[in-house]
């Protein structure tokens, strides 16, 4: 028969509950903690960040104003190129508008109320994503262009093109507005705006990561590898055509070479930081790579600026219509337009 003394059974049901309580008062604690320790600023990373944005802001405003003067009303055909710079153009315009409120809340809290911070991540990862997504097209219809030359002409227009950049388009806006509906928002912090300082993986991060970044990625690197590949093997006709193919290809790895430098950190960054926070581990060890993922975003921003001079300056278009610098350009607007020729 079993019989157990009252007074002992009491004092484990006791002790049962004073670990249990314990425990949950230390995982609230860490968890408070670690949420503090997110939330805890980096001086060297905000003055880099406020250094940077400041220099993409200024250098963004000359050559993006430069290509609206141009592109919007200056040029008068529509092409292929005509079409997804101007979806480039106004990607990052969306950037730009964004910028000087970065710029603040790198040393400051973010003022305005949580409507305003969504309306601005809303159109800085519409650059982001929406940017990545043209320069992809990009590189597929140039791949097209000098993969498959005689069938360029019915695969390539630009009525093509701007389906193309609307397919992409509803795609963005879909996704976030199901984001934006379907999904909790707790994670989100308004006085720190352009910070995650949640300690909980977030999958919406990680599946724009794959699905906007790295398969574009992909995709871009087959394109311009191929299209240096298949201009290395056309047979030189000319010491000037050969020339232009050097240019062309020169210009395909810089393009992919800038690429890489401004969104292969950030979908590095976002996937580590993913795993990281899955595991649990050291508050410290997330808040390093939180503070990396921040700075590899900043150095994203830099495609505002360099798409204006790998894309719209490589375009023979913009040279034959960009008169602002008449003496200087045309010799330019002669080697440009015997790129295009490729």
């Amino acid at each position: 028969m079993d019989r157990r003394n009252p007074q002992v059974s009491n004092s484990m049901a006791m002790t049962s509950q004073v670990l249990y309580l314990v425990s949950s008062n230390n995982a609230t604690y860490n968890s408070t903690n670690c949420s503090d320790i997110m939330k805890e600023r980096n001086p060297k990373v905000e003055i880099f960040l406020m250094t940077l944005l400041t220099c993409v802001f200024i250098f963004g405003t000359i050559f993006n104003s430069l290509a609206v003067w141009v592109f919007c009303f200056k040029m008068k055909k529509w092409t292929e190129t005509r079409v997804f710079m101007m979806n480039l153009l106004f990607s990052d315009c969306c950037l730009l508008f964004t910028l000087p409120f970065r710029i603040y809340t790198t040393q400051h809290l973010f003022p305005f109320n949580e409507t305003f911070c969504n309306a601005l991540r809303f159109s800085y990862f519409l650059n982001t994503y929406l940017g990545i997504a043209i320069i992809t097209l990009i590189s597929i219809d140039r791949y097209v262009a000098i993969k498959f030359p005689m069938r360029a002409g019915t695969l390539r227009s630009p009525k093509k093109a701007a389906l193309a950049c609307g397919i992409v388009w509803l795609l963005f806006f879909a996704t976030r507005l199901y984001l934006e509906l379907g999904t909790d928002l707790q994670f989100r912090d308004s006085s720190r705006c352009f910070r995650k300082v949640t300690t909980k993986p977030l999958k919406r991060a990680l599946y724009f990561t794959v699905f906007g970044s790295c398969i574009p990625m992909v995709i871009l690197i087959f394109c311009s590898t191929q299209i240096i590949w298949t201009l290395k093997k056309k047979e030189k006709m000319s010491i000037n055509e050969e020339k232009n193919i050097e240019k062309t290809i020169s210009i395909v790895k810089t393009n992919l070479a800038i690429f890489l430098l401004c969104f292969l950190p950030l979908s590095i960054g976002n996937i580590v930081r993913f795993v990281i926070e899955s595991i649990s581990v050291n508050c410290y060890l997330l808040k390093a790579i939180n503070d990396f993922v921040h700075v590899a975003q900043g150095l994203s921003d830099l495609n505002c600026c360099l798409d204006s001079i790998c894309y719209y300056f490589v375009a023979k278009e913009f040279w034959e219509k960009a008169s602002l610098f008449p003496r200087f350009t045309k010799q330019l607007i002669q080697d440009q337009t015997n790129e295009s020729s490729i």
